[in-house]
């Protein structure tokens, strides 16, 4: 088998598409052409064709040659040069690594295995400590209402219980339960029981939340009452959403920007501003871009069945 990449449709070693020709006449080897420039739609490259061979290579279908383009725009482009009609199933886009291109260190790429995060589609993440004025009830009932949504949702609380109140231990196994009242185990991580065999000490360091902030599609802040709000500023750092209660500390921060919902108003105000917020145009983007061109997601359904096949 022999994969080519512009070979029988660039100008650049004629020779070559030649020879790749000859061997597809002689049956010698499976082709696959994979295209993603073609010299005569191209006007720069346009003046440099001549009718007859080998330049009329480029713009032909030997029909013992597979042709994959990395866009509906350059399978249509050819289609029309070649008066041909190849169906979308010869389209397999470029991949990203959303890991690589995120550059996520260990730990954050253990707890992506670990939860599937980048396949998940919507991330919330409450970077707080676990103490009862932060209400994290509502974060978890926004999770709720995410995955009654159709959508699938993890819901990562990143800090311990507060150190101060011998009481917070009793506020964690409080949200534990709503947690499977909701049925939400699966979905809501308490971070600092999450083991980490690499590191010790806290199980969420200061580059492992720079990490999970790029992992999340929005950050929660439900607070009942705050004296600063350093999440907020980190979020807006990072350019990640953020839904938050309606507090002086916040506007202090963030004076605009994020979405406001004044404590009186309640759990429901506040599940429907992180719906909001998860169906803007930028969520949407990246959720289409990690689920169309993840090299996982490419490799999985489109290349193995491509190289595996007999035809």
């Amino acid at each position: 088998m022999l994969v080519v990449h512009n070979a029988l449709t660039l100008h650049f070693n004629l020779p070559l598409t030649a020879a790749l020709w000859m061997l597809a006449d002689r049956h010698r080897a499976r082709i696959i052409s994979w295209v993603h420039d073609i010299s005569w739609l191209n006007p720069i490259y346009r003046p440099w064709m001549h009718e007859g061979e080998p330049w009329d290579l480029l713009r032909r279908q030997h029909p013992r040659i597979t042709s994959i383009f990395v866009s509906a725009q350059r399978l249509e482009e050819w289609n029309q040069l070649m008066g041909a009609a190849l169906d979308a199933s010869h389209v397999i886009p470029n991949g990203i690594d959303a890991g690589t291109l995120l550059k996520l260190g260990p730990r954050a790429t253990e707890l992506n295995d670990r939860f599937g995060l980048l396949s998940t589609d919507i991330v919330m993440l409450a970077p707080v400590r676990i103490t009862k004025r932060k209400n994290l009830e509502w974060a978890i009932e926004a999770a709720a209402g995410v995955r009654d949504s159709g959508r699938s949702v993890q819901l990562l609380i990143t800090g311990p219980p507060g150190p101060h109140n011998p009481r917070s231990l009793e506020y964690v196994a409080d949200l534990k339960r709503l947690t499977e009242r909701l049925g939400l185990q699966q979905s809501v991580r308490f971070l600092f029981e999450e083991p980490s065999p690499a590191s010790s000490g806290h199980a969420v360091d200061a580059a492992t939340l720079s990490d999970l902030y790029m992992l999340s599609d929005v950050v929660v802040l439900p607070s009942a009452s705050e004296g600063f709000g350093l999440p907020l500023a980190e979020a807006a750092l990072l350019r990640v959403p953020v839904v938050c209660t309606d507090l002086p500390a916040f506007r202090e921060v963030a004076p605009q920007g994020a979405t406001f919902v004044p404590v009186s108003e309640g759990s429901a105000a506040f599940t429907a501003a992180v719906l909001r917020a998860i169906d803007s145009p930028p969520a949407r983007v990246r959720h289409h871009v990690i689920n169309a061109f993840s090299w996982d997601h490419i490799v999985a359904e489109r290349l193995e069945p491509l190289l595996t096949s007999s035809s």
